[in-house]
């Protein structure tokens, strides 16, 4: 019988981002930012291996997200799914070196007992997705980061998801108000940047739905936004919705803990 669907964020942030979703057995890492090293590192202290992993999904080609692709693919010959223009805008080794598989953008793929969709974001990449991972018993895990807002198309594929994953990049003033140069802030403030704390906690009265059943706070700015910000946001519109769910806030330099589509440890739940 297959296990719950469950993944663990790895490592959260612009100095990398990968995450490992499991059911039964089989183990996919979504993105891949980390070190071959560090990620099998990673893995280990959850529980898991490198040696385990059918399949990597990217979702787009910035190095915080592709820094171990082509070696996880050629070293360690593991499957690469991304996009056309990813695949190409992260100059993944080609079919006589690696095993690097095109999904195009709303496309699916069944690996062993999960099921991945694919779904546009609106963001600065080449051609850049969101993922949304189900099992045979139709619970589902979305996560989405890198994006300058929630489209419809993301909020349609993503909403009602039993474990969500967000991007909460950074607090507006703290940004406005920061040391980045002029044209980095246009650019993350910008329709095809990252989402503030504001418009992602808009976003979870779309988002969360009655199977929800935790939510996660990626993505975060080391300068920008800090975990209280982003949790009080969260918190503010949970609070609204009227529900109470557990939170994780992704971190760049450690693991977080499994988080399960099926009902969640209520230790964790966000304070109303």
């Amino acid at each position: 019988m297959s296990g719950p669907l469950e993944i663990v964020f790895l490592s959260s942030g612009s100095s990398g981002n990968c995450a490992a979703v499991r059911c039964g057995g089989t183990l996919l890492l979504l993105d891949a930012g980390l070190s071959v090293r560090e990620t099998d590192r990673r893995l280990r202290a959850c529980g898991a291996t490198l040696d385990e992993v059918r399949g990597v999904f990217i979702t787009h080609e910035h190095s915080d997200h592709v820094r171990s692709a082509a070696d996880l693919a050629v070293r360690k010959g593991i499957p690469v799914w991304a996009t056309a223009g990813t695949a190409e805008a992260a100059r993944l080794p080609g079919p006589l070196l690696a095993d690097i598989r095109i999904l195009p953008r709303g496309g699916e793929v069944a690996v062993g007992e999960i099921l991945v969709r694919a779904v546009s974001t609106p963001h600065d990449g080449v051609e850049s997705v969101c993922y949304r991972f189900s099992d045979g018993a139709g619970r589902r895990i979305g996560v989405v980061t890198d994006l300058g807002h929630l489209s419809d198309e993301v909020v349609e594929a993503l909403a009602g998801c039993e474990v969500l994953g967000l991007e909460f990049n950074h607090d507006v003033e703290l940004l406005r108000t920061g040391p980045y140069p002029a044209f980095l802030k246009r650019r993350i403030l910008s329709d095809v940047g990252h989402l503030s704390n504001a418009a992602a906690a808009a976003g979870l009265r779309a988002l969360v739905g009655a199977r929800t059943r935790a939510v996660a706070a990626l993505h975060l700015s080391r300068q920008n936004n800090t975990p209280a910000l982003a949790g009080r946001a969260i918190a503010e519109a949970l609070q609204e919705l009227g529900v109470r769910l557990p939170l994780e806030v992704g971190a760049p330099d450690r693991p977080g803990r499994w988080t399960t589509t099926n009902e969640s440890d209520r230790s964790h739940e966000v304070p109303s």
